[in-house]
């Protein structure tokens, strides 16, 4: 006759210290796979600096191709300014990349930009456009790169 309120599932043995022992020491295996892991896959300082220095140049050409598109007159200065704030915030704030809304067919374009990219792009265009000293210096620096 079975029990009343007794359990009748499975007995499990009291653990001795020798298993709670051998799963310590598992578990320490485990972690330290899991730190050399993780140390092989960041990068070493040498690894940084190429890395920097291949998107410094990408940045640089992708420039002096934005001044030489001004100097040949397919670009008005501020366009040049609004491409090369881009540029810089592309570089400098990657969290905004990819982030611009796509316009849809039915999206009258007010001139109000819709993302946080754009209109910091705006603002960064409008203070140096406002600002002579700054506008001129921008376009000295676009004349040297399209020069060479």
């Amino acid at each position: 006759m079975p029990r009343i309120g007794g359990g009748g599932g499975p007995i499990v043995p009291p653990q001795t210290q020798a298993t709670t022992g051998a799963q310590q020491t598992q578990q320490t295996q485990k972690t330290d796979f899991a730190s050399k892991v993780a140390q092989a896959q960041q990068p070493t300082e040498a690894q940084r600096a190429q890395v920097a220095k291949t998107q410094q140049s990408e940045l640089t050409g992708k420039v002096r191709d934005l001044a030489k598109r001004l100097q040949n007159g397919k670009l008005t200065q501020k366009e040049a300014t609004k491409e090369f704030v881009s540029l810089v915030i592309e570089e400098r704030f990657p969290q905004f990349k990819g982030k611009k809304k796509k316009k849809k067919d039915g999206d009258k374009d007010d001139g109000e930009p819709e993302s946080a990219e754009e209109r910091l792009e705006e603002a960064v265009t409008e203070l140096i456009d406002r600002d002579p000293a700054m506008a001129k210096k921008l376009s000295s620096q676009f004349k040297k790169l399209a020069k060479g």
